[in-house]
């Protein structure tokens, strides 16, 4: 993984965090998506952590900051990296109104 490919706009969604999981965990055929990645936000780890799926998928949830030690514009949220073939989705959670 290099850090410039993070860095580019074309390759980086941001998503609602809760519009998001349900449709892309069953996408994927992760059922604990969700709460893999809650966990994961309240433990981190700067190497990320991989989750593979039942539909022959595979993901890596990261927070770019800790991976590269670098600032990334939202680097301090959890992204969902599937490969530099796919886009990666940088999630974010809209403040409660």
């Amino acid at each position: 993984m290099n850090v410039n490919w993070f860095k580019n706009s074309e390759n980086v969604v941001y998503a609602d965090a809760e519009k998001f999981m349900c449709n892309f965990a069953k996408e994927m055929g992760i059922s604990d998506l969700r709460e893999q990645i809650e966990e994961f936000q309240r433990k981190p780890s700067p190497l990320g952590k991989n989750i593979s799926g039942t539909k022959r998928t595979s993901l890596k949830l990261m927070i770019p900051e800790l991976m590269f030690q670098e600032h990334l514009e939202m680097g301090e949220n959890v992204w969902i990296y599937l490969g530099e073939t796919h886009p990666c989705y940088c999630l974010y959670w809209p403040e409660a109104e």
